[in-house]
């Protein structure tokens, strides 16, 4: 559909003796727009607009007094204020006639309304057409968006950061220390993905593909597939796997999810620009058959000396270390942030211990107060626990 003109009233009329000039009165759309989100907090609202990478054509539709003799005296020109810049950004076209054309390429313009101006000697007051530029995500609700990033930075709750239903949870455990640790940066990051379908924190780059970028929502207004993934943790979390791996399409596919240890190394440094950057031990895919109290002392040492010394550590685990069940043949590779040292509280028996208790607490799935819900045992930690990556 076509958005209707918006006809010319003088704020500073023009002196005319004898014969009036003519002057644009209307301009009209001829492309036709496509819909993505209202933006009005619900989710499910819709409304028109431009999509980034298309062109779109516009007409004048009446003069002020008829026709001009010369339609090489119509001028064209556009505006929006930039976010980047903080300003109107203004621009005049060097062609010239009563039709136009703009082929949107410039990222910076999403997510504004575009003024068109179409004009013979009085641009401020002729024809002049107002039209929304969609985000890059346009189908997500840019005010859910919104509430939902300043939970997790001004209301400091970087823990409610969540992979749902898909198998992102080392993007989450990066996403997580992203906005606990930096999320002024987090924020801009966000943000700038959001309406740009780019962003660049330090020296990484998010750059997804169309797949991400057109995600359809469900009933809800949550991205479809992902188990009513929040939209902010969709758009950095699904982005940057995306932007690594093309082939993961922003759903519950979920081999081509996982985040293995070198990108995640890759990401604490150059996303996180953390300096000091390690990985150990962290991709076992044959469970042990047999431990030691020995090897899990040492273990539990080698965790707590890091965590002491300053680091930032996330875990490779099998899932089943932080739930309540353990089996021992299923693998479940899962990344959690450590958020306190190791405490095992054990007393060597005759048969078997005294007493076995191990506690700590982690991030994960969206909340670092409900693991550990209880005490483990020192061989159901040790059998499944792979590794860490640290960073300072």
């Amino acid at each position: 559909m076509a958005t209707a003109g918006v006809e010319f009233t003088a704020k500073n009329p023009i002196d005319r003796k004898g014969i009036e000039p003519t002057q644009v009165k209307s301009i009209k759309l001829l492309t036709a727009l496509d819909n993505g989100s209202k933006n009005d907090g619900t989710g499910k609202g819709v409304q028109p607009g431009m999509l980034y990478g298309n062109t779109y054509s516009f007409k004048v539709s009446a003069y002020t007094n008829g026709n001009p003799n010369d339609l090489k005296k119509i001028k064209w020109k556009y505006k929006y204020h930039s976010l980047s810049k903080d300003k109107w950004i203004e621009k005049t076209s060097s062609k010239t006639g009563d039709t136009y054309s703009l082929h949107l390429n410039e990222k910076d313009m999403c997510g504004r309304t575009i003024h068109v101006m179409a004009y013979i000697n009085d641009f401020e007051n002729e024809g002049y057409l107002k039209t929304w530029f969609h985000n890059r995500f346009r189908w997500f609700d840019r005010m859910m968006f919104e509430k939902e990033l300043e939970q997790r930075t001004d209301n400091r709750h970087p823990e409610v950061i969540n992979q749902k239903g898909t198998s992102l949870c080392g993007m989450a455990a990066i996403f997580y220390l992203f906005a606990k640790e930096q999320p002024e940066k987090y924020k801009k990051f966000s943000k700038d993905l959001f309406r740009t379908g780019e962003a660049t924190s330090n020296s990484y780059t998010a750059k997804p593909s169309s797949d991400i970028l057109n995600k359809k929502i469900n009933t809800m207004g949550f991205p479809m597939n992902t188990g009513n993934m929040a939209i902010v943790d969709f758009v950095t979390l699904a982005s940057t796997r995306n932007t690594k791996n093309p082939k993961y399409k922003g759903g519950n596919e979920e081999f081509n999810a996982i985040n293995w240890p070198p990108f995640m190394v890759e990401l604490c440094e150059k996303l996180l620009g953390y300096g000091s950057v390690k990985s150990k031990g962290v991709y076992n895919p044959v469970k042990p058959l047999l431990t030691s109290t020995s090897d899990m002392k040492n273990k539990i040492e080698d965790i707590n000396k890091q965590f002491n010394d300053g680091y930032k550590l996330i875990l490779m685990i099998d899932a089943d270390l932080i739930q309540d069940q353990w089996d021992i043949k299923a693998l479940d590779l899962h990344w959690v942030n450590l958020e306190s040292v190791i405490k095992w509280d054990y007393v060597p028996g005759v048969f078997g211990s005294k007493r076995d208790e191990v506690m700590f607490k982690v991030y994960s799935w969206g909340s670092n107060t409900q693991y550990l819900s209880k005490p483990i045992s020192w061989s159901h930690f040790v059998m499944n626990y792979n590794g860490y990556i640290k960073m300072k």
